[in-house]
């Protein structure tokens, strides 16, 4: 694993733990969001253990090389059904631009881990 991969990881980690911990306080922007997708609100703390373990997942991976490239595969799935959820609902580009963000940091860390 190079340098590019675990700097990619801990931004990739720091921003999941981030994004989870809005999850798990339910902050308005994070429900309105859900709503404007059509999802339903009672996910959202789903999603924020999905985004936990991911975080996990990318930190513990430094030192196991497989679990960080799996970890970073699956955060590059959940990213490209989440652009796909804005696309549907037509999302502006300014509101789709965080998912688009973090499907280039999570397919460049998988790339990374290769």
């Amino acid at each position: 694993m190079g340098v590019a991969n675990t700097v990619l990881s801990v931004v990739l980690a720091f921003l999941c733990a981030t994004s989870a911990l809005a999850d798990f306080r339910a902050i308005p922007q994070i429900l309105q969001t859900m709503e404007r997708l059509r999802m339903p609100v009672r996910i959202v703390p789903a999603l924020g253990v999905a985004k936990s373990a991911a975080a996990g997942g990318l930190l513990i991976g430094l030192g196991i090389d497989r679990l960080g490239a799996f970890t970073a595969l699956c955060l590059s799935i959940y990213f490209v059904l989440a652009v796909g959820a804005h696309i549907r609902v037509k999302d502006a580009v300014t509101e789709t631009l965080p998912a688009l963000v973090m499907l280039g940091l999570s397919v460049a860390t998988f790339v990374t881990s290769l």
